[in-house]
């Protein structure tokens, strides 16, 4: 049995549009939390480089100590305007360190550790990998800016982790 009363029209009638509007809303409010979280995502991406470059890993079957990281400390110049350089991780240091390159130079990082997990990652770059014992890390990477870089170790690698610095000293090119 229906009830055709002019309440239960005005109740219904009211319900009704209740219902749509909440559902309005309730789309309105999801879109603005899609927006939000892509927004968000775009601007760490973006302004803060979670974006990282790394040219992947391989296995070494050297020990770092007595391999080439123990031999070839420094730049070493591969190319016309291209470098290498081996970075040892080690309790609670980064060899070598300070690393002097040239401006606008394409220097090639190998990185290793020589006894627990290390994170290689240089501020205001976009690098960040993880110095594995055994394993080379390798990462390309061009230094437009002339200045000091600091390396900081990412990884909680025992009681000095904070104290894990090097640097990397870009000198400006020459234009004469």
């Amino acid at each position: 049995m229906t009830d055709n009363s002019p309440s239960a029209a005005f109740e219904h009638g009211f319900h009704t549009v209740a219902e749509r509007h909440e559902r309005i809303w309730l789309f309105i409010s999801l879109a603005l939390l899609s927006l939000l979280m892509a927004g968000a995502m775009y601007f760490v991406v973006a302004d803060y480089g979670v974006v990282v470059k790394t040219a992947g890993y391989q296995r070494h079957p050297e020990d770092a100590a007595t391999g080439a990281f123990a031999v070839d400390q420094g730049l070493m110049r591969t190319g016309p305007n291209t470098y290498a350089v081996h970075m040892l991780a080690h309790l609670w240091q980064w060899t070598p360190s300070p690393l002097h390159v040239p401006q606008n130079a394409e220097i090639t990082f190998y990185i290793t550790s020589s006894d627990v997990l290390h994170g290689f990652e240089v501020q205001g770059t976009t690098i960040n990998v993880t110095a594995i014992p055994g394993t080379i890390g390798k990462v390309t990477y061009t230094f437009r800016h002339a200045g000091s870089y600091n390396i900081i170790c990412n990884e909680f690698c025992g009681i000095e982790h904070q104290n894990m610095l090097g640097r990397i000293i870009v000198d400006p090119a020459n234009h004469s």
